[in-house]
């Protein structure tokens, strides 16, 4: 009961999407079996047109039985997999199928609803998914315009020319065909965007974990250097008192040695935590620096240039969206270059700019306008890129402030430049130290 069932169709199509939860898939059924009863109680007793009640009951009846046995099988939360979700949306458009064919087939006005399983299926399934039922569709599009019972009409009934029936059939098929398309597309966008948010904030919660390790570590080695001082105190005691004895001598001297080393071990962690704590601030220069170290020495060297004297530069804080925003960017730029990679940095009046200039083949034309979106495909690079770095970078560096522009240099290579207004990317101690000064 609490694992969904899995239908021998899942494994069969291996569809890849996340299906459909039970709750949306029984919710929107009793509101398809309300409609369907609305409708046939209008037209049959309020309208008076003849139904034929025994059999278009029986269709209504076995949707309501299969919402009750998924109401009884499933709980609200659990999850129907592709195949599964395939299969019951498959039977809605089944059971619809035979309420039109005992109801005037493609002349009903409510053939039209023919469109609502296909879209679902292009919400929630996957592409295979979607075309299967797309095409299990038109086909009952074909034949109920070739075959159906007479509309509920009056005595002398409505005969439709079959020129007309025709535009209905090629109009539902294409609103079909457009629907699953644009319902397909968007859900696409959006899952490939929740996928490369997810590996955004895995990134960020890394770099976070990265900086939480130097706290943690200069705390213990505080919380140890009361205990080791106690240590201390007795190895001197035990050292002085002990030194001459032939037999504990050496072993008092060795545990004092220890002792001092242990001293100098949890000093050294303490400084280089306290060095690394995860959010200093420090001048924008010391920051670039930073980020290039760790692809020191690399086939492509990287140029820094700065418009400040050694020691300038406006101070920043050190968070780990910007550092690994920017780890992305030259990342990629050292990908792709071909013998140099440049990272500039400067400032005007109100903004503080840096940029990653590279000599290689630059951005593809068809790509350029849509950097900085998920998963751009094959397409982005001759290596095959998708794009997730770049988006990565982008979306962490404008939660600093930033605005990234990414463009191609007229003597080839990529350019993309990231610009912040001062207030964003200044550290408090330079705000606070400008506010002084006016």
């Amino acid at each position: 009961m609490g694992m969904a069932p899995r239908h021998p169709l899942g494994h069969l199509l291996a569809l890849d999407r996340p299906g459909v939860r039970v709750r949306t898939l029984v919710q929107l059924r009793w509101a398809a079996i309300g409609g369907q009863l609305a409708a046939l109680l209008t037209v049959g007793l309020w309208m008076g047109f003849p139904i034929p009640w025994a059999p278009t009951l029986a269709a209504v009846g076995a949707s309501v039985s299969l919402n009750l046995g998924l109401q009884f099988l499933y709980r609200r939360r659990d999850r129907l997999d592709g195949g599964s979700a395939l299969f019951h949306l498959g039977f809605d458009l089944a059971q619809l199928s035979v309420l039109l064919f005992l109801t005037g087939g493609l002349a009903n006005p409510f053939a039209i609803l023919l469109v609502v399983p296909v879209t679902i299926s292009a919400s929630f399934l996957s592409a295979r998914a979607t075309v299967l039922l797309v095409s299990f569709a038109l086909l009952i599009l074909v034949l109920l315009w070739r075959w159906s019972l007479p509309l509920p009409w009056t005595a002398e009934g409505l005969d439709l020319p079959e020129t007309y029936r025709l535009g209905i059939l090629l109009a539902i098929a294409l609103g079909m065909i457009f629907l699953s398309l644009y319902a397909w597309q968007v859900s696409h966008e959006a899952r490939r965007r929740q996928a490369a948010l997810v590996a955004t904030q895995a990134a960020l919660e890394r770099e976070s974990r990265m900086g939480a390790l130097g706290s943690l570590a200069a705390a213990a080695a505080h919380e140890l250097g009361g205990p080791l001082g106690t240590i201390t105190l007795i190895a001197r005691d035990l050292e002085d008192s002990l030194r001459a004895d032939p037999l504990l001598g050496p072993d008092v001297q060795l545990l004092a040695q220890e002792v001092r080393r242990c001293r100098e071990i949890l000093a050294g962690i303490a400084a280089r935590a306290e060095a690394e704590d995860p959010f200093p601030e420090l001048p924008l220069p010391a920051l670039l620096h930073e980020v290039v170290e760790p692809f020191e020495p690399t086939r492509v060297p990287v140029d820094i240039q700065v418009m400040w004297e050694p020691g300038g530069g406006p101070v920043v804080t050190r968070s780990p969206e910007l550092l690994h925003g920017l780890h992305n960017l030259l990342s990629n730029a050292l990908r792709h270059a071909r013998g140099r990679v440049k990272l500039e940095a400067g400032e005007t009046t109100h903004e503080i700019f840096v940029a990653v200039r590279d000599d290689g083949p630059g951005f593809s034309p068809d790509v350029l306008p849509r950097l900085g979106e998920p998963f751009l495909g094959p397409s982005f690079s001759r290596s095959g890129s998708t794009g997730l770095g770049i988006f990565i970078a982008t979306t962490l560096l404008e939660r600093t402030g930033g605005r990234l522009t990414f463009s191609n240099l007229p003597e080839g290579g990529a350019r993309v430049e990231i610009r912040w207004p001062r207030s964003d990317i200044e550290g408090a101690t330079q705000s606070r130290a400008e506010k002084e000064l006016q």
